[in-house]
């Protein structure tokens, strides 16, 4: 399988080269996964805040799940660091509801396609948590900005 070629004359992976190695790392992690006992992958369900079945559902869909919630929140102008230092917890549970949502290919398209449209709102299992992370990011700005002005 051969990349496509770029106008600088370098080589990247195509579509096909793409798809095969997500679908091969998704394969090795569910594998691994399988090989683990019962009580190993509870542990492992525990340490990482899920449920079992929870667990084999990331190890399912692999890790694009978490690059489109990182999408949505960069599109709707969140600072995803922000969200990762001061709302661990939230971030967890977001990617958690993410990973299960049954509307990944439509969320990639509307991503890619539509990034400023609002259909997202229809079928998005986060928009209620997204939305208020949006408010209170901004609510932090006005507060720093009030700080400011009292400081003249």
């Amino acid at each position: 399988m051969q990349g496509s070629a770029h106008r600088d004359g370098q080589s990247y992976p195509g579509p096909i080269t793409r798809w095969w190695h997500r679908r091969k790392t998704r394969r090795a992690t569910i594998t691994e996964l399988n090989r683990c006992g019962e009580d190993e992958v509870a542990l492992l369900a525990r340490d990482v805040g899920v449920t079992p079945s929870e667990l084999q559902t990331f190890a399912v869909k692999g890790p694009s799940e978490s690059d489109l919630l990182t999408q949505r929140i960069t599109t709707l102008g969140l600072d995803a660091e922000w969200v990762k230092r001061t709302e661990p917890k939230v971030l967890r549970d977001l990617q958690r509801v993410c990973a299960q949502c049954a509307s990944d290919r439509r969320c990639s398209h509307d991503l890619s396609e539509r990034p400023g449209d609002g259909a997202w709102r229809g079928y998005c299992p986060n928009v209620t948590t997204l939305d208020t992370l949006k408010s209170e990011e901004e609510d932090m700005r006005l507060l720093r900005r009030r700080r400011i002005w009292r400081s003249f």
